[in-house]
């Protein structure tokens, strides 16, 4: 009776929302996630949903976040890769937020009880020297921000009701499935344009499941990088010292199951994580 009674209030609500602000929207998603249900499609319900209206909503979930004390670490770049592109049907890539206090660090042990469908992609970060006010003209311009190159792997939850379904545009609403990400030590590089080099091989449990270059986000990283930061720039984000911005995936997005993960990026470098399998619930007393 509890769910049925949470799904009529659900259904009610989109009905609402159906020419109402991106508020009413975020605010739909926000409700489904606080009773542990999926996020809906959006675009099943919403006629209007496009490019703008899905940012608006992605906004307005963010802005919840921020109310919340939460802080932006950073933005992700997504469907840099052409393989994810086709998959959902992109044209271009899309920007999503990142939390400052989603990210772990390399070595660390990741619960899986936090997420609820999660996948992992091996990617590049780069971190702001200083703030960016303005548009980059270039990539020349744009190596003048940049401090250090880290190794990245997100950890995306693709937490929704049907995966299958999804649309770019669903996924630019609830902020690009942007969930945790596990940060590696900075890359000692003898040039910025040097990255572009970077092949990595990915493992879980020491047998290999993946591999990737750092080419496959848009053919070319710096430039990844650059559409990256002008379009949340362009977009009013708060663009500061420190953050971290990751470009997309390198190789094939894969589950994330329970196992001893590590990224060789060559040069030296590596990224290792665990994903350990959820603690089992607890009990309610009778």
């Amino acid at each position: 009776m509890v769910l049925a009674g949470l799904a009529l209030v659900l259904v009610s609500g989109m009905a609402s929302a159906a020419d109402g602000s991106a508020d009413d929207w975020a605010d739909i998603v926000q409700l489904e996630l606080a009773h542990g249900q999926p996020m809906p499609l959006l675009s099943v319900y919403y006629d209007q949903l496009n490019r703008d209206s899905a940012y608006d909503i992605q906004r307005a979930l963010v802005t919840h976040e921020l109310r919340r004390n939460r802080r932006i670490g950073g933005f992700k770049a997504g469907f840099t890769n052409a393989a994810l592109r086709e998959r959902f049907r992109a044209k271009e890539p899309i920007s999503g937020v990142l939390f400052a206090d989603a990210a772990f660090q390399d070595g660390a042990a990741v619960d899986a009880g936090l997420f609820k469908k999660p996948m992992l992609e091996v990617e590049i970060g780069y971190v702001l020297r200083s703030p960016v006010t303005r548009q980059l003209r270039s990539v020349a311009d744009l190596k003048t921000y940049i401090s250090q190159v880290v190794p990245v792997v997100e950890i995306p939850d693709l937490n929704y009701t049907n995966v299958g379904g999804l649309n770019a545009n669903d996924i630019i609403a609830t902020n690009v499935s942007a969930s945790h990400h596990v940060v590696g030590k900075p890359f000692v590089l003898p040039d910025l344009a040097a990255v572009n080099d970077i092949t990595m091989a990915f493992y879980r449990d020491d047998q290999q499941i993946d591999s990737g270059r750092a080419r496959d986000a848009m053919g070319d990283q710096l430039e990844a990088l650059l559409w990256l930061v002008n379009d949340v720039q362009a977009r009013g984000w708060p663009l500061l010292a420190g953050q971290l911005f990751i470009t997309g995936t390198l190789g094939k997005m894969q589950p994330a199951v329970p196992g001893a993960y590590r990224v060789d990026y060559g040069l030296g470098r590596a990224l290792a994580f665990t994903f350990k399998p959820a603690a089992p619930a607890q009990a309610q007393p009778k």
